[in-house]
């Protein structure tokens, strides 16, 4: 009973940090950027900020507001002792989601030229170069964002518990299942679950990867039953869902 609750704590924890890492993507960065450049925000949903104006600076914010929300999450972790078990956990988690997706977004645009970080660096000249280079660095970041993952998911060690790769597994496959939930609604089409939802939460595989590198020790995680965050977690699933998901339009 207690190891269950501990799991619904895990899942709400990991609802909340998802619906935090999307916002910080979309509403912080894109949205943010399209006011700030004066435009005029059009729809604001779980996938996609439309705007009236274009612009490179407003292409690039979203990926580079999550990274600062990832590193924030991260200093927070680093310097704030004093938190609970819950609270740590759900800093821990918007670091993997908000670093994972907007690094690993590198490496796709780099790659496939599809997605904000190509259409920043669209229309530069090598454009071999940039590519390779952008691709490089995304990989480079992602490979050290799964050892600093590693790192603050070690904070929940605890006697008894569950092996990191499971721990990791139930926010991955949280997140994912809330990403598909919210564009299931989304205004554009179905077709977004595949095409944007999906790539974005699974892109955060590296969490499963800090996951498994900690699996080789004998390290156990576990998250004692909070039911204020499952009440935080339940309510940022609804929010993403029937509020973000159908998109605010303005």
């Amino acid at each position: 009973m207690q190891r269950a609750a501990g799991i619904a704590t895990l899942v709400s924890v990991s609802c909340a940090a998802y619906l935090t890492a999307d916002f910080a993507h979309e509403g912080l960065g894109h949205a943010a950027a399209c006011v700030a450049l004066g435009g005029r925000v059009l729809m604001l949903s779980t996938t996609y900020a439309g705007c009236s104006v274009t612009s490179r600076l407003m292409d690039g914010a979203g990926p580079i507001v999550g990274i600062l929300v990832a590193l924030a999450a991260w200093l927070w972790l680093r310097f704030v002792p004093q938190y609970s078990p819950a609270t740590r956990a759900f800093f821990c988690l918007v670091f993997a989601f908000a670093a994972f997706w907007n690094v690993g977004y590198m490496c796709k645009s780099g790659l496939f030229d599809q997605g904000d970080w190509a259409f920043v660096i669209q229309g530069l000249e090598p454009r071999l170069p940039w590519h390779l280079g952008l691709a490089a660095l995304g990989l480079l970041l992602y490979i050290a964002a799964i050892r600093a993952c590693a790192k603050t998911l070690v904070l929940q060690k605890s006697v008894e518990g569950i092996t990191p790769l499971r721990f990791t597994a139930v926010a991955y496959g949280s997140a994912a299942l809330l990403s598909a939930a919210g564009a299931a609604f989304d205004p554009r089409g179905p077709f977004t679950i595949v095409s944007d939802a999906l790539p974005s939460s699974l892109g955060a595989i590296g969490l499963l990867l800090a996951g498994l590198r900690l699996d080789q020790t004998n390290l156990r995680l576990s998250l004692p039953s909070s039911p204020s965050w499952i009440m935080i977690g339940s309510l940022s699933a609804v929010v993403f869902a029937a509020v973000l998901g159908p998109g605010l339009h303005f």
